[in-house]
């Protein structure tokens, strides 16, 4: 079994900390509490029948990415920020211009280490405050809009510029940066399975290849298919 680690970054409030309690607990909060400390999680995944143990690090969050050790060391004690195995990005998709910061965080994580081989995947969250719980384009569904008191009325402040403006982040991602781009709900857990199953393909995929390292860990007393099944039996196991 292979760990991952894996770090989410993005601007206060974007709602990092609801993805991760969606995909481990199938859980929401509507009291919105700041992240103040690290918290880590570990749940199981199954992928292309290869289990790994996901180490997913909920962060505050930070106002650079740290160049090198020193700076790491003197502002982000403990957080493992330059030796995560990979990094989701998280932006609000009903507030377009939290986009800049991780886009900021992406430039400075490519001046500190080479991201060539490190799988990295953005995510806009809050799908639901645009009405388009089947991932459709607000401008021409309105899909999902009324089936919820929140959603209901909100594509009024998705005029027609923050739909180009959501077509021209998804552009630079796919096409300039080469990430994978997924849009999801942590509120009504709208794709968020979906989140998890796109970084975990890519980092499969490296992996086979040879261009990924996971820290692994040898299993003496049980073979592999024991540690599926006690996974699964725990229920912290998620079958991508």
């Amino acid at each position: 079994m292979d760990l991952v680690k894996v770090i989410l970054l993005g601007a206060p409030g974007v709602g990092k900390t609801s993805i991760i309690q969606q995909f481990v607990w199938n859980d929401f909060s509507d009291e919105y509490v700041s992240t103040s400390r690290k918290h880590t999680y570990y749940p199981s995944v199954i992928i292309n029948d290869h289990l790994y143990e996901l180490k997913i690090s909920d962060l505050p969050a930070i106002t650079y990415f740290p160049v090198n050790s020193y700076y790491e060391w003197t502002d982000f004690r403990f957080y493992g920020l330059r030796s995560a195995t990979a990094y989701i990005l998280v932006f609000d998709l009903s507030n377009v211009d939290t986009f800049q910061y991780i886009r900021t965080l992406r430039e400075q994580i490519a001046e500190s280490r080479d991201i060539r081989n490190v799988p990295l995947l953005v995510v806009g969250n809050k799908q639901d405050l645009l009405g388009t719980p089947n991932g459709s384009d607000p401008a021409d569904s309105t899909a999902g809009a009324g089936n919820h008191p929140h959603t209901a009325g909100v594509l009024a402040v998705t005029g027609s510029n923050s739909v180009e403006k959501r077509r021209d982040i998804q552009n630079l991602v796919k096409k300039h940066w080469k990430c994978g781009y997924v849009e999801c709900s942590a509120r009504y857990n709208w794709r968020v399975v979906a989140v998890f199953k796109e970084l975990m393909k890519t980092v499969d995929s490296m992996e086979g290849g040879g261009g990924l390292s996971t820290q692994g860990y040898k299993e003496v007393c049980s073979p592999m298919i024991d540690n599926i099944h006690d996974a699964l039996d725990r229920n912290k196991c998620v079958i991508l």
